[in-house]
């Protein structure tokens, strides 16, 4: 639109028109007559000329010109890349690969709008960041790898991208699942404060929202980080079954061994039927260990139809199986210093295994107590009874022990009130598998009423005398039976009748007066122990551990028939073997010498993963070397970051000369990302956070309605335009005041001319 108008000095258009009145009038009165009429025309003409440019100066006339153009402004779009962004958005279709079709459709749409519209990409997780010179492909080469997800870091994060530009709106793309700890005022505060700057909020949801099969997970808890177990021996694997939106539909459950070369042998599979929506269901699988060797036993739960996060479906036990057999089961009536001192001692082994059973005196109207098979073949390699009374296990569970030991297990009693006679054993089964006669007459009542049967107990401190060279009581040093002489005494004893006359039957300890203390034996295909005293607890108390360990680990050995696998060895622990990424947990090797010490070994440590690729540790050495602990050299050290994946710490003797073979040690570093353990999108936050802006057009849309979005947004532009008036003043403009003063100034000038030429100057 066009349009014209004066703008006179002063402002005022009467003023400006006397003005002119007033210098047209002075120019008629001051020109005087001349000879010839002619000559005053032509002054008068060129003097009007010069006045009326200068009256057109005054009066400023200007024409207007009115035109709409659209405002300049920024839109941005925040995309999520955080890790959820891997999850399936319940189409088919990863969330990422759902986003990127959003963003290209936009791209192609919005990119190219107008030229007065600036778009700019965000792309958010727990911090956001500015993704440049956005294109079609933008996204192409972005991976979604953000731990956590701020909503409203994104949201204030696109208010400033704006950099100061007027924002023509804001398009938020994501799950809207808030997984970092919220800071600040929140998503809602920024909301509302793009709402009292007009600015429009639109969001973009992307993944399930929920629904009975969109929340369906089944996640395997609880499994044993490691077993330490041994050929052929049966293992009860237990572990729970967390389900949620499962109720009535069979999970397939398989537990499966992988070797050390990723062989994968599945070897048993039960179908559990979770009872509610949300359940947590025990489950125990009795299955036998393989051949010797290193393994990971894996327990998964299948995956079910639309079961969105599988990553938590399976879990993964460290086994190391063993030659030979070496589970103890030591069963105890009263809890002496002996069975806490016994089970240090046993358990600091690797390759024995020991579970301990306490059966009080005061349960003895519940006895016999069922103790579920633990008799049966193969389930346990020796047997330890303390102080317990036969009626505690009952005449059917002592046959079957015996039966037991026939075949092949150990079995150790140890002296105390209710060992042997007193315990009622003379008239059991067992009084045809230990190797030392009993009188049935030293019986005590169970109740533990009645006082043991004089001379059935050594009340006095002994000394206990080797009687012969064996593998259980060789304790080192030139002369064994000068390492007993310089034990400590021990309290008592039980007064042991007489070792049995049969093959295989031998004393090796007595008192100095010829009292049996130890004696040994056979029973079918199994060896028997026998011991009178329980108090070997002192040797350690009086700084002879390393006796005491050794003692009881022959034992152990001779009664699974490995006497001879009493020697040094190297040993890695650590707080955990399976961990997530964000962890770096401690470790610990040692050589551990089982007869002499020997000299102490430089050690390295490092990691190898599962493609070969060894990575040195930084380790602290300490120097431990002592009589007691037999610990010639030990090492710590901390388990770098790692990526998810297997992986094996390695402990070795850098010397060369050395023959100490390298051990090692499996782990896994897990996945436990608060991303990827909710599988469920929050589309009603964020229709919540547009609703806020709803007034300036603010809303939220499915990436199937995308074109709705491009149409809102070419809408909003259209409403951005604003009137632009051009003037144009004569005399503003370096033309139109020249021109003015050209003409003023040649007036003027041809007049003084003419006048010299007609002689009136």
């Amino acid at each position: 639109m066009t349009s014209f108008a004066f703008e006179p000095i002063y402002g005022s258009l009467l003023l400006t028109m006397a003005v002119a009145a007033v210098t047209v009038g002075v120019i008629l009165a001051v020109t005087p007559p001349t000879e010839d009429p002619k000559q005053r025309r032509w002054l008068i003409t060129l003097r009007l000329l010069a006045a009326t440019t200068l009256i057109l100066a005054a009066f400023r006339p200007a024409l207007f010109r009115t035109d709409n153009q659209l405002a300049e402004a920024a839109l941005v779009i925040a995309v999520d890349t955080s890790r959820s962004m891997t999850l399936p958005d319940g189409d088919g279709n990863t969330r990422w690969k759902t986003q990127i079709e959003v963003w290209k459709r936009l791209a192609d749409n919005i990119l190219e709008l107008d030229r007065q519209l600036d778009v700019r990409l965000l792309a958010y997780d727990s911090e956001t960041r500015t993704v440049a010179t956005p294109s079609p492909t933008s996204l192409d080469s972005v991976q979604p790898s953000g731990k956590s997800t701020d909503i409203s870091a994104a949201a204030l994060g696109a208010m400033q991208a704006a950099q100061g530009q007027p924002i023509a709106g804001i398009v938020l793309v994501g799950d809207g699942t808030q997984t970092s700890d919220q800071r600040g005022s929140g998503a809602q505060r920024v909301a509302e404060t793009l709402n009292s700057l007009g600015v429009p909020l639109w969001t973009v949801p992307v993944g399930p929202s929920g629904g009975a099969s969109a929340s369906r997970d089944a996640a395997i808890e609880t499994l044993p980080e490691s077993y330490q177990l041994f050929a052929g021996n049966r293992l009860d694997v237990k572990f729970q079954l967390a389900t949620r939106g499962m109720a009535g539909i069979d999970v397939p459950v398989r537990l499966t061994w992988i070797d050390a070369n990723g062989q994968s042998t599945e070897i048993a599979n039960r179908q559990i039927v979770p009872a509610n929506a949300t359940d947590v269901t025990p489950v125990s699988i009795p299955i036998l260990t393989p051949q010797p060797g290193t393994y990971r036993l894996k327990a998964e739960a299948v995956a079910v139809d639309n079961e969105l996060i599988t990553t938590n479906n399976a879990q993964i036990a460290f086994v190391e199986v063993r030659e030979g057999g070496g589970r103890i089961l030591y069963l105890e009536g009263n809890p002496r210093l002996e069975q806490s001192f016994l089970r240090r001692s046993l358990r600091r082994f690797p390759d024995l295994a020991l579970d301990y059973q306490w059966i009080p005196t005061d349960t003895v109207g519940r006895w016999p107590v069922d103790l579920d098979g633990a008799f049966e073949p193969g389930r346990y390699d020796i047997y330890i009874l303390g102080d317990l009374h036969a009626d505690a296990l009952g005449e059917e569970q002592l046959q079957q022990l015996a039966d037991t030991v026939g075949k092949g297990a150990g079995l150790v009693t140890l002296g105390g009130s209710y060992a042997y006679g007193g315990g009622g054993y003379a008239d059991s089964p067992l009084a045809s598998v230990l190797p030392v006669r009993m009188d049935p007459r030293r019986a005590r009542s169970a109740g533990g009423t009645s006082n043991p049967v004089a001379g059935s107990q050594i009340d006095t401190p002994l000394l206990p005398k080797l009687v012969r060279s064996h593998p259980i009581t060789d304790l080192g040093g030139e002369s064994p039976a000068s390492v007993w002489k310089q034990l400590p005494p021990l309290l008592g004893a039980n007064q042991l009748i007489g070792p049995k006359v049969a093959p295989g039957v031998q004393v090796l300890l007595e008192t100095e007066t010829g009292d049996p203390l130890m004696v040994v034996g056979e029973y079918g295909s199994g060896r028997t122990a026998a011991i009178a005293f329980d108090s070997t607890w002192r040797w350690w108390k009086n700084g002879r551990s390393e006796v005491h360990r050794r003692f009881w680990r022959q034992l152990a050995l001779w009664l699974l028939s490995r006497e001879n696998n009493a020697d040094s060895q190297l040993v890695i622990t650590m707080d955990t073997r399976r961990f997530a990424t964000d962890q770096s947990p401690e470790f610990r090797a040692q050589v551990q010498s089982l007869s002499e010490p020997i000299e102490p070994l430089p050690l390295v440590a490092e990691i190898v993963d599962s493609n070969g690729v060894t990575v040195p540790l930084n380790i602290n050495t300490e120097n431990s070397s002592t009589q007691s602990s037999r610990i010639t050299q030990a090492i710590r050290g901390r388990i770098p970051k790692l990526a998810v994946g297997f992986y094996r710490l390695r402990v070795r003797v850098e010397s060369p000369d050395q023959m100490m073979p390298p051990e090692e040690l499996a782990f896994q570093v897990i996945d436990e990302s608060r991303e990827l353990a909710q599988p469920l999108a929050d589309p009603a936050y964020l229709g919540q956070l547009a609703d806020l802006t709803t007034d300036h057009g603010g809303a939220a849309f499915l990436p199937e309605n995308i074109d709705e979005l491009i149409t809102k947004i070419k809408e909003r532009r259209t409403l951005a335009e604003t009137p632009v008036v051009e003037k144009f003043r004569l005399g503003d403009g370096p033309f139109t005041a020249w021109l003015l003063f050209g003409i003023f100034a040649g007036a003027l000038s041809s007049e003084w001319f003419l006048r010299r030429q007609w002689g009136l100057a």
